[in-house]
């Protein structure tokens, strides 16, 4: 047993562990390892990023999404620019923040089970003065 000055000396070092039965059942002719992140004494690089961004008041909700393993951050806000500004000057600064990308919703489509469908056409035409 290896025995470390500080907790320092093991962030970074997160164990890799070969997975044995699962490829060769799946006919996989490749190595592959996994991260074991709970013996990491700081969590997951991804743990420590999202920790800090769901403390603002702006974010509504945060997913880990799987394939490159990005956090989405849903953000409330009343205005384009106030997203916008929310982004530029509290995500992005924030350290293991390597980029940022901003989308909006544009439409809606189903919702917690609700669909929203098209809207009828308006027969009337109306002019605001």
């Amino acid at each position: 047993m290896t025995i470390h000055n500080s907790l320092a000396e093991l962030i970074g070092n997160t164990p890799l562990v070969k997975l044995n039965h699962i490829p060769q059942a799946a006919g996989v002719k490749a190595t592959i390892a996994v991260k074991v992140e709970y013996f990491n004494p700081g969590g997951s690089s991804k743990d420590r990023i999202a920790e800090r961004i769901y403390q603002y008041d702006e974010v509504e909700s945060m997913y880990l999404m799987s394939g490159s393993f990005d956090l989405t951050v849903i953000i409330s806000g009343r205005s384009l620019r106030e997203v916008a500004q929310f982004v530029g000057e509290r995500l992005a600064p924030l350290e293991g923040v390597t980029g940022t990308a901003t989308h909006f919703i544009l439409k809606k489509y189903k919702e917690k089970h609700l669909i929203f469908r098209p809207q009828e056409p308006q027969e009337r035409e109306y002019i605001f003065v």
